[in-house]
Parts: C-alpha cells; sequence; structure tokens
C-alpha cells in the first residue's frame, strides 16, 4: 500500500473549488465549519456562490432544499454528529422525501474528534443516513475516494450523505490501481475465499493489513472495498460469500444499523457462506483520547482485528 499520507479536507477544498468553477449551479453552504471543512479556497475564490449560515445546521438543510428547487446544487458541510443528528428531521423530509439534489458533507465523521468525546463523535450516522429514502450514502475512507465521492455526488440527482474523514489517511493500493464506480465495491486483495474481510470508510488500510497477515499466516484472503453503504454492491458481495467460510466486516461506525448491518441485511437470505461478524464499535463512543489509541482501545487497528478475527476461526 502507498506510505503517503494525505489530508483529505485539502483534497475536498480543492475538488471542490474546480468543480465550482466549472459550473456556477454549485454553492457551497456552511455551518460554522467551512475552514474546518476546507471550503476556505471555496469562499475566497467563490464569494458568490458560497453562504455561511452559523451553528444552525436545521435551518442549513432548509436553506439548502430551497436553493436546490431554484436549480443550484448545494453542498452543505457540517461536523457529522450534528448534521446527521439535529439536522434529521430536515434531511428526511426536505431532502430524503422531496428527492432535492442536495449534498451533506458529515465532516469530521466516526471518531476524528476524538479528544472531543461523545458529543463530537459520529458513530452512528450511516445508521441514520441509510434510512433515508432517495439518499445515496458514500463512505470515502483515503483521499481518492473523497475526490471521487465528490465528483460521482455533483454528477448523482438527487440526495448524497458524504461521511468525510478528518485525519492524514494513507490509501491502501495506488490510485492507477482503482476503480471507483457510484454503487460498486472493489477488489484489494484476493488470495483465496477462506476469510472475507469487507470493509467501509476510514479503516481500508487496516482491513488489507489484516488480509496481508492473515494471508502471511496461510489463510486465503480476499479483502472487499465498499465507499458506497447504500446503494450497496450486492453483486461482488454475493459473489465472494458464496464460497466463504467467514466474512467479517469492518467499519468505524457503530456495530448495529452501519455497513455491517446493510450487509447482514443482503446476506441474511443467502443459504450458502459461512458466519458474518460485524467489527466495529459495540458501546457508543464513551472514550476519548489521541485517535489511533482510541481506534486501538475499540479493537479496529490491524493488530486488533487479526487478534478479532484469530479468536473467532482458531476456536
Amino acid at each position: 500500500m502507498t506510505v503517503k499520507q494525505r489530508n483529505p479536507r485539502d483534497v475536498f477544498g480543492e475538488v471542490l473549488l474546480e468543480l465550482g468553477r466549472e459550473n456556477e449551479s454549485i454553492v457551497a453552504v456552511s455551518c460554522d465549519s467551512g475552514a474546518g471543512s476546507g471550503m476556505d479556497p471555496f469562499k475566497q475564490t467563490l464569494p458568490h456562490q458560497y453562504l455561511e449560515v452559523g451553528i444552525n445546521e436545521q435551518n442549513a438543510i432548509g436553506v439548502c432544499a430551497g436553493l436546490a428547487e431554484g436549480g443550484s446544487i448545494p453542498v452543505v458541510s457540517a461536523i457529522a454528529p450534528f448534521i446527521s443528528m439535529r439536522a434529521f428531521e430536515q434531511v428526511r423530509n426536505d431532502l430524503g422525501y422531496t428527492n432535492m439534489n442536495v449534498k451533506v458533507i458529515g465532516s469530521s465523521s466516526g471518531l476524528s474528534h476524538s479528544a472531543l468525546g461523545s458529543t463530537h463523535q459520529a458513530i452512528e450516522d450511516l445508521s441514520l443516513m441509510r434510512v433515508i429514502p432517495n439518499m445515496v450514502v458514500l463512505n470515502p475512507g483515503d483521499c481518492y475516494e473523497v475526490e471521487m465521492s465528490l465528483r460521482e455526488a455533483i454528477k448523482h440527482k438527487g440526495p448524497v450523505y458524504i461521511r468525510m474523514p478528518r485525519h492524514p489517511m494513507a490509501e491502501p493500493l495506488e490510485v492507477s490501481q482503482r476503480n471507483f464506480k457510484l454503487g460498486k465495491g472493489e477488489v484489494l486483495m484476493n488470495t483465496g475465499n477462506e476469510i472475507v474481510i469487507a470493509v467501509s470508510g476510514t479503516l481500508t488500510v487496516d482491513g488489507l493489513m489484516t488480509g496481508k497477515i492473515l494471508d502471511e499466516m496461510g489463510y486465503g484472503v480476499k479483502v472487499l472495498n465498499f465507499t458506497t453503504v447504500k446503494p450497496l454492491d450486492t453483486e461482488i458481495l454475493y459473489e465472494a460469500y458464496n464460497d466463504a467460510k467467514y466474512l467479517f466486516t469492518l467499519e468505524e461506525h457503530s456495530e448495529i444499523g452501519g455497513f455491517g448491518s446493510a450487509v447482514l441485511e443482503v446476506l441474511g437470505p443467502v443459504k450458502q457462506g459461512g458466519p458474518i461478524h460485524i467489527v466495529g464499535i459495540a458501546d457508543g463512543s464513551i472514550n476519548t483520547g489521541p485517535y489511533r489509541e482510541l481506534l486501538e482501545a475499540y479493537g479496529l487497528t490491524w493488530e486488533k482485528v487479526v487478534d478479532r478475527i484469530l479468536n473467532v476461526i482458531q476456536k
């Protein structure tokens, strides 16, 4: 995997500015989070396409719905727990049921704001956004996926939720080896179907490292990556699961209602395949601390994931 790390907020800001220059219909909307979201270059260069509404997520969604009704393509950003939870009713009613062409950016998702505690950590947002009708849900885990998620979201006609990472991220494979398509998963590693690891979001590199360690131990491993959580790529899941002895899902999210739950919903009726285990956060984000240390505490670093998988398959 590539070692170089890039800042996803910088990439988001660069791509948003590029798209805004190309299309005057794109309007960036901030909830007192323009700098933290990476929108400052857009604000400085295209001030007539930028709107700051302050700490007012519920009204921001209403404003965006109005802009979309008038033909604009609003891209609204706020810290993930506030835009997904505080404004849930507005997102559901004003964007989902009306199928409004608004792009909702959940900035600093998951455990990103690790030092600020449960109020600022978002491990429930996928659960909420998945149930909203017409909502496409994207969970990028590296800068390539951030860029492609934003580009494809702008092309898509309808509401999209992008769960944005905060910290600099390494990329699991060179960009030349990637093949991003909205609604499609991708195979990152394939040495067999004994253990299938399906990962979404910020733990992609940890998932791939887990696969490589297990492969070195003699297990046949397939690692699948899903940037799109809704709609989920059922074809790649069915193909991998049919011959799998074990399937593990991996995500920086609650084990309830997230990516793992989406996988179970798809594979539940399938008669073939082995047991499915969800690897995520079980009891809520109750801890604070440095980001990687917090991941380790929840058993989500590759070292911990290897142990968790071995504890299952060696019983």
